[in-house]
């Protein structure tokens, strides 16, 4: 049986299913914050593994520690609604480790030619990808994780979501 994944990559999908289960736990409770220890219990997922996650999620700044005196506690940093899956791939793109980073032998003088052909390749190729993901990023946009049927969800204060629009980059095709 042949496994489907989004652009073929199982560790990328194991990612972006981990990250919509993380995100989707915040946005059935925003505006409430979540302790790591909620998480963990919720989902099964190590304390480790939550601890990384959150923080990737803070970096792409959808989440927020909740408060300095009560640490492992995090916060959804917009209204629910506009959380995508577009966020969900920008975090697992941005926490996947790409070929060209994990190859890092240097070539021997010979090959300089072939590395030239390949700088080359790898440019097309990225280039590709990145129209690739311009499409993937519009059509995830599409998918807010409110549509998860939670029924514990308070309504998130207004005023947030300026925020979040202001965080969003542009996407022009």
């Amino acid at each position: 049986m042949k496994d489907d994944f989004i652009l073929g990559d199982s560790a990328l999908h194991q990612r972006l299913c981990a990250i919509t289960e993380i995100l989707g736990k915040f946005v059935a409770t925003a505006p409430r914050p979540l302790s790591i220890s909620q998480l963990t219990e919720s989902t099964g997922r190590s304390e480790k593994e939550l601890v990384k996650l959150c923080a990737g999620l803070a970096r792409a700044e959808l989440l927020q520690p909740h408060m300095a005196q009560v640490p492992g506690h995090w916060a959804l940093t917009c209204a629910p609604d506009l959380v995508t899956l577009e966020d969900v791939f920008r975090c697992a793109m941005a926490e996947h480790p790409s070929e060209q980073a994990l190859s890092t032998k240097a070539p021997a003088p010979s090959e300089r030619h072939t590395q030239r052909l390949h700088r080359d390749a790898d440019l097309l190729v990225t280039q590709a990808a990145m129209a690739i993901n311009q499409s993937v990023f519009q059509h995830l946009r599409q998918f807010s994780l409110d549509r998860l049927n939670f029924s514990t969800s308070v309504p998130f204060p207004s005023g947030s979501a300026s925020r979040y629009s202001s965080r969003r980059p542009s996407l022009s095709l």
